[in-house]
């Protein structure tokens, strides 16, 4: 508490600061499994002895910038429409309700830090496709392939090896420079004469660019594919 800080004034500083942390920290502008109009409304008016510990909704709610901000809002015209008919008891249940999320956001913290958790509630679509690797070179410096267009998205990509590869064991490394960006482990299976595995990966939030995918069959040598992250 800072010096002379009364415990109301403790409470408001704290509450604007989840507030502001969760309407920052869980951009979803596409709208990824958001619950709808009706399930916010309905958490909006919610009273204090329904609970919110196994509500997927609010999960959700609380992980969600766009859903929270809609929320808030619900939540302040319900709460002026209780002052103007004089409901005091609903205004003393949205505080329940709200000092309850507030206890789980701060459940959920690593080791103290102030930036919550990634959202784990809320599903990922990920996109199906798949690349081809016609051959690999086996050092950076051998690299003359024509670069592999990845998309900033979701997606489960198939990765299709060069003619010859052995099924097993396969590392995928996505890097820029020598900052590792993703990396995965995947079996890899032959079909039809072809040699492929899948890995899901998420380049929804790098930057558009050049970089580096890694392969290798462990624990064999890595091999080198340029690729262009647009």
């Amino acid at each position: 508490m800072r010096p002379d800080e009364a415990p109301e004034a403790k409470y408001d500083r704290l509450k604007r600061k989840l507030q502001d942390s969760i309407l920052s920290e869980y951009p979803n502008p596409e709208r990824k499994g958001c619950p709808g109009d009706l399930a916010l409304r309905e958490l909006a008016k919610r009273s204090a002895d329904e609970g919110v510990e196994a509500d997927a909704n609010w999960q959700h709610v609380t992980h969600c910038s766009e859903c929270y901000r809609e929320f808030l809002d619900r939540r302040l015209k319900f709460k002026s429409a209780a002052k103007r008919r004089g409901q005091v008891v609903w205004a003393v249940a949205a505080a329940a309700v709200f000092l309850v999320a507030v206890g789980l956001f701060l459940a959920r913290r690593q080791g103290g830090s102030l930036r919550p958790e990634r959202p784990q509630n809320a599903e990922v679509a990920y996109n199906k496709s798949t690349i081809d690797i016609p051959e690999m070179a086996r050092s950076d410096g051998e690299r003359a392939n024509r670069p592999i267009f990845l998309e900033r998205k979701p997606d489960e990509l198939t990765v299709n090896l060069p003619v010859g590869s052995k099924a097993g064991e396969y590392e995928f490394q996505l890097l820029r420079g020598d900052g590792l960006i993703v990396k995965a482990h995947a079996n890899a299976e032959i079909h039809n004469g072809t040699t492929a595995f899948t890995v899901r990966i998420d380049l929804s939030r790098v930057e558009a660019g050049q970089y580096s995918m890694n392969v290798r069959q462990v624990p064999w040598d890595w091999n080198y594919v340029p690729v262009v992250v647009r």
